[in-house]
């Protein structure tokens, strides 16, 4: 196969996924030497254009299905955009048109103290920055995102109000709201593959998308405070929560099961907008649909998707870099809760709660046959939506181990609440809180005692007879993987294989002791050749490699696989900052960076030897999601990709069918300026 067919069709007029380059503001009043200023594009208001395009505000909506409001998705001439040279509004382009989030910083704020005082200089020097170096200038891009998380702690107090759609604050926390949004959009148009602002913007979506108090809890404290930054930049683990308890989300709540359709209800054009936005994070971030299905983009199907002369489409681009964060395991616990969240509500619209007869008293021995026939329905459809509700949230769990969640950073913090889930199955519960808690939302006629769920002890033997085949298909699994605690994983198999039947238990013990024993001992072989540590950058963002200055082209060879630019010592050049870079910070910038680099690739080679002995796709998936993960911080590097590509061209899987050979034909998707 000839190199050509590898490549994405390169034409002057369009960007890699067929879109016309545009233009774009800066948001400055006074012009700057580096800051060119050009004219807007169109509002979504206008017309089509003369050569039957739509506007890209439209594209927007139409294709994430949602009519917002202007409030909701600000017109283009209504903000300002961050200067970002034409050759960057390639790949972005794919996750802003399906995000629907504005992708250019606002000229105003509708926050007060963003007018005068500290916090105003502050935002006015970070805009200011952004503006001469979008690219580069990681620190003031973090100074814009914590302006815009503690804009959003100071709106958590008031965001009930979007559920009432008379109150006369909604205009204002609806702006407010599109500011935090538009500060989310620019950072991630400019930085596609930034996954910490993804699972920062998806907490805020999911926060305003709560329809219930239980679901508002599940996104933080009494107050929802979002997840905290890092030292390093990144998100912490929603595994070490400073917000509840450690296992978030791993009960099924009494509240989650005893839903009502008046509790679902609302008016609020923001929640659905949210809605959208949710589903279309996860297809651009994890590539899976909400129902654990491959995201297809367009009229892309299986097939399609699994050609690459169906690849170089603009809907075949958007699928090869759907799932680039599959390593984030943030983003797969969030999308967990989303799929708790989505079995819940579709339970409680399949299956509703009867009406009570006159007369009928819980917890009692009915002697009206009447009475009788009323709990055996209120029974069924309890077993119903329990069902469905475990079905939903063992197929996202499955979903999510099958698409890398299961040997990514921290997979142990999956496998133990995947089964702390399932150990819950059989746990009574105690309705009585909940059904206080919602007696507003039911009709007069139905009290909340007559609702108590019956107890059924057929259910619960079935039940059990489950729960023992899932812990040890979970069980069995898990002891396989590397991962941190997997000493405590194997006891804890050890003793629940035992409690059920010592004999069996002693058979299935010494059958899969040498698997555990062998990820044991990988677990502590990887950890010795390299560290998650020694992987990350400061900046933790895929800024352009040092040296290398907007407009300029790639000249020279590879030295220890790092890119070797046409900067000569002696010359001097910006730094993020907009200061003279001097010889020393050079040499030292581009140490720290091959030193990274070469971390990735000691990494990546030991994952090649494939040290855990899987089989043929389990270790194409293994090292395809190491590549993805150096990709996403390491996006603006071309060598990263082109090894990324060698490696699947090379020694991808054989079959031409299938998608390892599409994948072969990537290219880096954002120029390096």
């Amino acid at each position: 196969m000839s190199g050509e067919k590898l490549l994405l069709d390169d034409d002057e007029e369009q960007d890699m996924f067929g879109g016309e380059e545009e233009d774009v503001d800066v948001p400055m009043d006074a012009p700057q030497p580096s800051v060119k200023q050009e004219e807007t594009a169109p509002p979504p208001s206008d017309p089509p254009e003369a050569d039957g395009r739509t506007p890209a505000a439209s594209v927007e909506l139409q294709e994430n299905g949602v009519v917002a409001s202007s409030q909701s998705i600000p017109a283009t001439d209504h903000h300002h955009a961050v200067q970002i040279e034409p050759h960057l509004t390639t790949s972005t382009q794919v996750h802003d048109t399906l995000l629907g989030l504005p992708t250019q910083l606002p000229q105003t704020s509708p926050f007060s103290h963003h007018n005068t005082g500290p916090s105003s200089d502050r935002l006015r020097n970070a805009l200011a920055r952004i503006t001469n170096d979008p690219s580069r200038d990681v620190e003031a891009w973090q100074a814009l995102i914590t302006e815009a998380q503690s804009c959003y702690r100071q709106l958590l107090p008031s965001l009930f109000k979007l559920k009432i759609n008379t109150d006369p604050d909604v205009e204002l926390i609806n702006r407010k709201l599109d500011w935090i949004e538009s500060c989310y959009g620019a950072v991630l148009h400019q930085f596609p593959t930034a996954t910490q602002y993804y699972v920062q913007l998806l907490e805020v979506l999911l926060r305003v998308s709560a329809l219930t108090a239980d679901e508002e809890s599940q996104c933080g404290n009494a107050m929802g405070m979002m997840l905290n930054v890092s030292s390093r930049n990144t998100a912490t683990h929603l595994s070490n929560l400073a917000l509840t308890t450690p296992d978030q989300n791993v009960n099924l709540s009494p509240s989650a099961i005893l839903l009502t359709d008046s509790m679902l209800r609302t008016n609020s054009s923001r929640v659905a907008l949210c809605e959208e936005r949710i589903k279309c994070a996860f297809r651009v971030c994890l590539g899976v649909n909400m129902d654990g299905t491959p995201a297809l983009f367009g009229d892309m199907t299986a097939d399609q998707a699994a050609t690459i002369n169906d690849a170089t489409s603009i809907d075949g681009a958007r699928t090869i870099l759907g799932g680039l964060q599959c390593h984030s395991m943030d983003l797969w616990l969030l999308y967990i809760q989303k799929c708790t969240w989505n079995s819940s509500r579709e339970a409680s619209s399949l299956y509703a709660i009867p009406q009570p007869p006159p007369g009928y008293i819980p917890a009692q021995h009915q002697a009206s046959v009447l009475h009788q026939q009323y709990e055996e329905s209120l029974r069924a459809v309890y077993r119903q939506r329990m069902d469905h509700i475990k079905s939903g949230i063992v197929n996202s769990y499955e979903t999510a181990l099958s698409h890398g969640a299961g040997y990514a950073q921290s997979n142990h913090t999956i496998w133990k609440r995947y089964t702390n889930f399932v150990k819950t199955w059989t746990i009574s519960v105690d309705y009585s809180t909940s059904l206080m808690n919602m007696a507003q939302f039911l009709p007069p006629t139905m009290p909340p005692q007559s609702i108590t769920p019956p107890d059924d002890p057929a259910y619960m033997h079935t039940t059990s007879q489950k729960q023992l085949s899932q812990l040890r298909s979970i069980y069995q699994r898990g002891v396989t993987h590397p991962m941190t605690g997997l000493d405590q994983f194997w006891q804890e198999y050890e003793a629940f294989e035992k409690s059920h039947s010592e004999s069996l238990g002693t058979v299935l013990v010494a059958e899969w002791l040498p698997k555990y024993q062998h990820a044991r001992s990988v677990y502590l072989e990887r950890n010795r050749v390299w560290s998650i540590q020694d992987l990350r950058s400061r900046g933790s963002l895929a800024t352009p490699p040092v040296g290398f200055a907007r407009g300029d082209s790639v000249k020279g060879a590879s030295s220890g696989g790092v890119t070797v630019l046409s900067r000569k010592v002696g010359s001097e050049e910006e730094s993020a900052v907009g200061k003279k870079m001097s010889d020393s910070e050079y040499i030292f910038q581009m140490d720290e960076e091959r030193s990274i680099l070469s971390h990735w690739r000691r990494r990546l080679g030991y994952e090649r030897t494939n040290p855990e002995r899987l089989a043929n796709a389990d270790f194409d998936s293994r090292v395809r999601s190491s590549y993805k993960e150096e990709a996403s911080l390491f996006a603006r590097h071309p060598e990263v990709w082109y090894e990324w590509s060698q490696w699947e061209l090379l020694h991808g899987s054989t079959n031409p069918e299938n998608g390892a050979l599409r994948d072969s034909s990537i290219v880096a998707p954002m120029k390096l300026g």
